[in-house]
């Protein structure tokens, strides 16, 4: 019985390997935790640099920003590759604090981020000058009678216009598709507002009188008759008598 019995020696050397067994399972869950963060903090420069990208669409940078991005996506990858290197011949997680090689690379990625931020905001605002303003639809409903042909058109007017202003309201586009719904919007417009059908200063008057209640016969010119014969339906026109001016 107690021949079976551990030495000391043996209870010494089992003890120590116990311990260098909760050693190496501490520092397994130090370099994971470690990983993890990195891993982190890596992901979320790369995630803003995939969003820019993309809202950039088909923005044109001119050749002076373009030329600074290039510069600035070369100076990470290089690090990037260092730091790549690094991890490979050490296989530590470690090796990346030698001399603050993951503090510059995260840098490095903010700073190019930012820039890639910069030339958007400056291209989508130039993009936006280019393009010119397009007249606001309530202008443009003042300006022209609310006839059934109109009425349909400007409805739509309306409704790209509040694109439009949505579009243009923005600091930078909202996604790749934003610079080129811009563009469709401000033509679309404009198309619209070419087929729209301009009326004389005597018609705008009869409508707006029509608007406010009613029109009186000395606004229904000639010219009006006209107009209205030529542009409008004349079938959904009708005179009636003012109330309390009726004959006795």
């Amino acid at each position: 019985m107690g021949g079976m019995m551990p030495t000391l020696l043996e209870q010494a050397r089992q003890a120590q390997a116990g311990t260098e067994k909760v050693a190496r399972a501490n520092q397994l869950r130090h370099q994971l935790a470690v990983i993890q963060e990195r891993s982190v903090e890596w992901a979320a420069r790369k995630r803003q640099h995939a969003q820019l990208r993309m809202k950039a669409g088909y923005l044109r940078l001119d050749d002076f920003a373009s030329a600074q991005l290039a510069n600035a996506d070369e100076s990470v990858r290089a690090l990037c590759s260092e730091a790549r290197q690094r991890l490979q011949v050490s296989g530590s997680i470690q090796a990346l604090a030698e001399d603050e090689l993951w503090v510059q690379l995260l840098a490095k990625a903010e700073s190019a981020n930012k820039l890639r931020e910069e030339a958007i905001r400056a291209a989508w605002r130039l993009l936006i000058q280019e393009l010119g303003e397009v007249e606001p639809a309530n202008t443009v409903a003042s300006r022209i009678p609310a006839t059934p042909a109109n009425e349909g058109v400007l409805a739509r007017y309306r409704e790209l216009h509040a694109r439009y202003t949505a579009l243009r309201s923005t600091a930078m586009p909202a996604d790749e598709g934003s610079a080129d719904q811009l563009r469709a919007c401000v033509e679309q417009l404009r198309e619209i507002h070419a087929t729209l059908t301009p009326a004389p200063v005597a018609v705008q008057k009869f409508f707006k009188a029509i608007e406010a209640g009613g029109a009186t016969l000395d606004l229904m010119t000639e010219e009006v008759l006209i107009w209205l014969k030529s542009h409008d339906d004349w079938g959904r026109f009708v005179v009636r008598l003012r109330v309390g001016n009726a004959w006795r």
